[in-house]
């Protein structure tokens, strides 16, 4: 997502531009082969050079400076200046060790947390570091966005206080938020509430004649799990967010998902 924002923000100043992914299109992990292609075609049309498919292996330089970046196929890309939006590994390398170990604590991709953001007693986890449990999808997430990382800070710590303090505080609440993320390129607005990545099935439905206005579902294992929208009004996005904020089943989905664009 970030290459693809930087692609067009770097067209809209003037600059030339080859945007190089691994995927067959533009953000095609996440948002399927079907809305990736009309990425990659919107891109196109904005003037920049797509090389798909390709891994960066090296950067070339002289006297400190960026020269160009060297693909998996041996070609050179020449540049003045290269951005590489690589993704992250969470920071959990300060918690190995026999206090971890004694713990129960579970490092693999970030620190394990129960729905309650709990990775064991007393120690509680949010952010981009956090894997938890989400009880309303049956699954485990975890998400590197910002809003997830202030929502979650502030049910990490109610909840730290209710395990301390169960009479001032309440009982402990599973976190179980409707993830959300948008996206701004060129004159698009992609709006994306629940988790889209990972999805089994997807149905892509376009307003009228223009590919480009359009909302996608979502589903895994016969439930949808998230929404895609571009280009509708926010009375339609609400309409199809209630749809994954709990979990509906594939087939009400869809029907959902045709009244509010045809509505």
């Amino acid at each position: 997502m970030l290459g693809a924002e930087a692609a067009a923000v770097a067209r809209a100043l003037g600059h030339r531009v080859t945007l190089v992914g691994t995927e067959d299109t533009v953000m095609g992990r996440v948002l399927g082969p079907e809305v990736g292609r009309l990425l990659a075609d919107v891109h196109r049309a904005h003037g920049v050079t797509l090389r798909s498919g390709q891994a960066v292996t090296g950067i070339r330089a002289e006297a400190g400076r960026a020269t160009g970046a060297v693909l998996a196929d041996g070609t050179v890309v020449e540049a003045d200046d290269v951005l590489l939006a690589v993704g992250s590994v969470p920071a959990v390398d300060w918690l190995r060790g026999p206090g971890a170990e004694a713990a129960g604590l579970d490092l693999s991709d970030g620190l394990r947390c129960d729905e309650f953001c709990a990775a064991a007693p007393g120690l509680y986890g949010a952010g981009d570091v956090a894997r938890w449990y989400h009880p309303g999808l049956g699954r485990e997430l975890r998400i590197e966005h910002r809003m997830n990382a202030s929502e979650q800070g502030l049910a990490a710590a109610r909840n730290l206080l209710a395990e301390l303090d169960p009479e001032r505080f309440g009982g402990r609440r599973p976190f179980t938020p409707v993830p959300y993320f948008w996206s701004d390129q060129y004159d698009l607005k992609l709006q994306a509430h629940g988790v889209l990545a990972g999805a089994d099935r997807i149905e892509v439905r376009t307003l009228g004649k223009d590919p480009l206005r359009l909302a996608a579902l979502y589903g895994t294992a016969g439930r949808a799990t998230g929404i895609l929208t571009i280009g509708l009004p926010p009375r339609q996005t609400r309409s199809l967010r209630a749809l994954i904020a709990t979990p509906a089943p594939w087939p009400e989905a869809i029907t959902g998902l045709t009244e509010t664009v045809e509505a």
